[in-house]
């Protein structure tokens, strides 16, 4: 508890701001953007593959006008494949992290950049999460939860799992540390 006597609040001029171009972000993992990359290749093959066994058939007679959306499916998702394929792996590169001392920051966005920092006091609670391919390739997320939100504040994604473990450690370690430090 602070005494009205103590309390400052200084005003301070953008000059004398740290730039966020200063924050050294880190990339994701590499084999994040291959599991997305597979997982993408794997999601279109199998609708193309069904599509083209509902073409191929012959166990039943397809309406014309079915026939022709069939047709022009089988040439228009491989298509649509290669532009997720491209998006995801150019949207991919430009996910990074950056962990400081006082907060956690993220930023993602090919054409909208966006950038979000989360002090590490207002941290509510983390979690990792791993889904099976993630688990299978050593991955993992974190999500920050902040005070009185249901939803995670922001997640990121295709994370060492050690370095998700170690992020996730410092933190929980650091949040209390903080919180008894302002006390």
């Amino acid at each position: 508890m602070s005494i009205a006597g103590d309390f400052s609040n200084t005003q301070l001029s953008s000059e004398q701001l740290t730039p966020l171009v200063a924050l050294q972000l880190e990339p994701l993992a590499r084999r994040y953007r291959l599991l997305r990359q597979g997982v993408n290749a794997v999601v279109f093959s199998v609708l193309w593959l069904i599509l083209l066994l509902q073409w191929l058939q012959p166990w039943w007679e397809l309406p014309a006008n079915m026939l022709q959306v069939v047709k022009h499916a089988l040439w228009l998702l491989p298509i649509l494949g290669g532009l997720r394929a491209l998006y995801c792996w150019h949207a991919d590169k430009h996910k990074h992290f950056a962990l400081r001392e006082h907060d956690i920051s993220y930023s993602s966005g090919i054409f909208f950049r966006k950038m979000i920092t989360q002090p590490v006091v207002r941290v509510q609670h983390i979690e990792l999460k791993q889904g099976p391919l993630e688990r299978k390739a050593a991955l993992a997320r974190l999500q920050l939860f902040s005070a009185g939100g249901a939803l995670h504040t922001f997640e990121i994604p295709g994370l060492h799992l050690t370095q998700a473990q170690q992020i996730r450690q410092f933190v929980l370690q650091h949040k209390d540390a903080l919180q008894d430090e302002q006390q």
